[in-house]
């Protein structure tokens, strides 16, 4: 802004300023007329009198006058010749007329007569029709700047808009430059929490020096401290998992033993019961163990995997039959929809713990009486799935169930993590499942995702690659 109105000041300069050339040219020629005529007074007085005094005035003023003649001349930048002639001859005649009044003698009332009148008159006559036409000149120039105002207005106000659009233009690209130097290291910040939200302990890069580079460092230091806290914690459960693996096997073989045996008095049916729920709870506990054990040796990159071509089909299809022989007895209805599907390279123990954890979870969380849907297709378009070139094949496991909020939604692959409304259903889980789910998947080269309503249901998908 202040660029544009420079811009319209320096073109529209020349015509408003009174200092300009055009304008100073006409200032001097109304000066002079006025010095003429302080000659003009002087003379009369002189000739009247005869006094000293008059004389020198007439001296004086009739100086000035030639002084602001040369001074005309001098102001004027590129004047016409005719005009330059004209003033060169009212510089001669001021000096004619001064030494006219004044005579030989410098006793101007003495010889004066009528002859000298009229030569004084004569030559009074010539300098003002001289100052005319310079001031008549000046005058036309000033009229011809002014006519011209409009088009320098138009010409200065076009150059300001084009140096204020150039202006905004700059300034929004450089706000924006700074903008992004300035919200860089906050995004980054921002994306680093949420990793540490997810379990991922990244260290963010510190690319300032100011106060959120402080609050960097001690948030790579919260990060680091948390990694050690984490992988402290993984490697305690994992040897307490290795340690009551050897006991559960104990606890499990006694139970069969004792319900088996037969030479011993038969057991009452409390007893049957009791041994029975230490069996399942044993089962369970083994199964949590196992899980873990699953995990850390995932994230350590120690599970091995026996990949195989396998149809889908037949990985999901005792599960599914399983499945619905639980949802009969809380009358769930249970629908597989298959299709055709080329083969994947799987490994079917794996795939089957993904596909189990799925069910297992729509059946814990749907209500009696609900309905949990399993659809298969195959997919032409697989962004983001690594070998996902030959298509890519996905499953949907789609519940009526209590639903997931929104917040919990993009933390619920990480370790022991729970949703908050669990509280609604009778059974807890050891929030492993899915963080089994997310890491077999990955490692076939797929990804699972999940969408979720509270209090209308979750949909959990499993996107992998064909062979």
């Amino acid at each position: 802004m202040v660029a544009s109105m420079v811009t319209i000041l320096l073109q529209l300069k020349p015509l408003v300023d009174p200092n300009e050339s055009d304008f100073r040219g006409l200032e001097i020629a109304q000066d002079i007329g006025r010095t003429f005529g302080a000659v003009r007074e002087s003379a009369g007085r002189f000739i009247a009198d005869g006094e000293t005094k008059d004389l020198q005035n007439l001296k004086l003023f009739g100086s000035k006058f030639a002084a602001d003649c040369e001074s005309l001349k001098a102001n004027i930048e590129k004047p016409e010749k005719k005009v330059k002639e004209v003033i060169d001859s009212l510089i001669g005649k001021s000096r004619e007329y001064v030494g006219l009044i004044a005579g030989p003698d410098g006793n101007g009332k003495a010889g004066w007569d009528e002859g000298r009148a009229a030569e004084e008159q004569l030559l009074s006559d010539s300098i003002k029709i001289a100052m005319s036409q310079v001031r008549d000149y000046y005058l036309g120039v000033v009229v011809k700047s002014f006519k011209s105002l409009d088009t320098q207005t138009s010409n200065s106000i076009t150059g300001a808009n084009i140096i204020l659009g150039l202006s905004l233009v700059i300034g929004i690209a450089l706000g924006i430059l700074i903008a992004k130097t300035l919200t860089r290291p906050i995004q980054a910040l921002m994306a680093g929490s949420e990793k540490v939200g997810e379990g991922q302990y990244e260290t963010v890069p510190v690319t300032t020096n100011d106060e959120v580079a402080e609050l960097t460092i001690a948030f790579n230091l919260m990060s680091d401290k948390l990694r050690q806290l984490d992988e402290m914690r993984m490697q305690m459960m994992s040897e307490i998992s290795h340690e009551m693996r050897t006991p559960l096997q104990v606890i499990k073989a006694g139970c069969y033993s004792i319900i088996h045996a037969k030479d011993v008095t038969p057991l009452t049916t409390k007893q049957r019961d009791a041994v029975g729920m230490i069996h399942q709870a044993t089962n369970r506990i083994n199964q949590f163990v196992n899980s873990f054990l699953d995990i850390a040796k995932m994230e350590a990159g120690l599970m091995k995997f026996r990949f195989e071509e396998a149809n889908l089909n037949d990985v999901l299809n005792p599960l599914i039959q399983e499945a619905q022989l639980i949802a009969q007895t809380r009358q769930i209805a249970l629908e597989f929809f298959s299709t055709e599907i080329p083969a994947l390279r799987l490994d079917r123990e794996r795939m089957s713990q993904v596909f189990s954890n799925l069910l297992s979870n729509a059946l814990k969380y749907t209500p009696d009486q609900g309905r949990i849907s399993v659809r298969l297709r195959v997919l032409h378009d697989c962004d983001g799935i690594s070998g996902g070139s030959s298509g890519c094949v996905r499953v949907d496991v789609e519940d009526s169930g209590v639903g997931i909020p929104k917040d919990d939604v993009g933390k619920l692959f990480s370790k022991f993590y729970q949703a908050q409304n669990t509280p609604l259903v009778n059974e807890k889980g050891s929030g492993l499942g899915l963080a089994l789910v997310k890491h077999v998947s990955e490692a076939h080269g797929g990804t699972v995702s999940v969408e979720s309503e509270v209090g209308v249901g979750s949909t959990f998908s499993v996107i992998l690659p064909v062979a």
